[in-house]
């Protein structure tokens, strides 16, 4: 008996589809990485000396949603003269390795920063960001919880 070659190889090629598409390690939906994230680590420093900004107020709390979308709110507090500010973080999110990269509608430093990836313990998370800018330095931890 003789098989077309349309009917031996269709079976294969759709199996060979689907697998390829469950591998993409980097979609945000497989990366575990979805959850509410909480400052616990924020300083800055420039030319008016190192300030931590939780100590003075500030606060940011972003969600990573599986669908690869952001939410959450942060707040800058007032200090060395500058007004506060507060910016909506609606945006993406993506991963590629070991890094998160942030992008928001909102014109602020996080869509400038890389996050580097640290698990610190079972369900426990942290986003490190530490990115020299013009005007100075920003460190930040972000943390995820169990």
């Amino acid at each position: 008996m003789h098989l077309s070659s349309t009917k031996f190889l269709a079976p294969i090629s759709l199996i060979a589809a689907m697998l390829a598409c469950g591998g993409d390690s980097t979609s945000p939906d497989r990366s575990g990485l979805a959850g509410s994230y909480t400052a616990i680590q924020w300083t800055t420093s420039g030319t008016s000396g190192q300030t931590s900004q939780l100590a003075i107020g500030s606060t940011l709390q972003i969600n990573l949603n599986a669908d690869g979308s952001t939410s959450g709110h942060m707040h800058i507090a007032a200090s060395n003269g500058n007004p506060p500010a507060d910016f909506d973080l609606t945006g993406t999110w993506t991963q590629s390795g070991t890094t998160v990269d942030l992008t928001q509608a909102a014109d602020n430093f996080l869509r400038d920063m890389i996050f580097a990836i640290d698990q610190i313990g079972t369900g426990i998370l942290d986003l490190v960001g530490d990115h020299t800018f013009s005007g100075g330095r920003v460190q930040l931890t972000l943390r995820r919880g169990p």
